[in-house]
């Protein structure tokens, strides 16, 4: 998706206000350059990227209506060369259905680990979670199956043997190492 410049800009805008505001309200350190000064420096930054992306995005938005007329759409579905002609732009793969959902399986996938991961497990519901990735975005079988244990075992052992995460045994709590 093409989201047109002036409202990417707004987001900036907005986001380099809430910053200003958070840095002015830490606490004073005697000194003329306080803990708000980079903060405040790095808003202020973000204020002029964002009135720079909202002056193109308008100004892109002008050159098309001017060009076409005043009736022009400001959605575009497909992903035509004159993206900044329109408020946002829907991108080609958004018509197919396995697209969608393979595009959606992701922050589902990380919703199903949030519920399942401590009564089932890290390990069965990586395994369970790689397979299902794999088979959507169309890995053959005899390829997902082993990558799905293999990465699970890795990433199981990285976290829970090096870095010293505690991960959820869940029903393999009688074979935790």
């Amino acid at each position: 998706m093409k989201i047109n410049d002036a409202l990417s800009g707004l987001l900036v805008a907005l986001f380099a206000v809430v910053l200003w505001i958070a840095s002015s309200r830490l606490p004073a350190m005697g000194q003329d350059i306080g803990p708000n000064v980079f903060p405040q420096a790095l808003a202020g930054g973000l204020m002029i990227c964002a009135v720079l992306l909202v002056l193109r995005g308008l100004r892109g938005l002008r050159k098309t209506r001017s060009s076409h007329g005043s009736t022009i759409s400001t959605i575009s579905t497909t992903g035509a060369d004159d993206q900044d002609a329109h408020w946002f732009t829907l991108p080609d793969w958004f018509g197919s259905r396995h697209a969608v959902l393979a595009f959606l399986l992701v922050p589902a996938s990380l919703l199903f680990y949030i519920w399942v991961s401590e009564p089932l497990g890290f390990l069965p519901t990586a395994v369970v979670l790689l397979l299902v990735l794999f088979l959507t975005f169309r890995t053959r079988l005899m390829v997902a199956v082993p990558v799905a244990l293999v990465s699970a075992l890795i990433i199981h052992t990285i976290f829970y043997k090096l870095l010293k995460v505690p991960l959820p045994w869940g029903i393999l709590t009688p074979l935790a190492w």
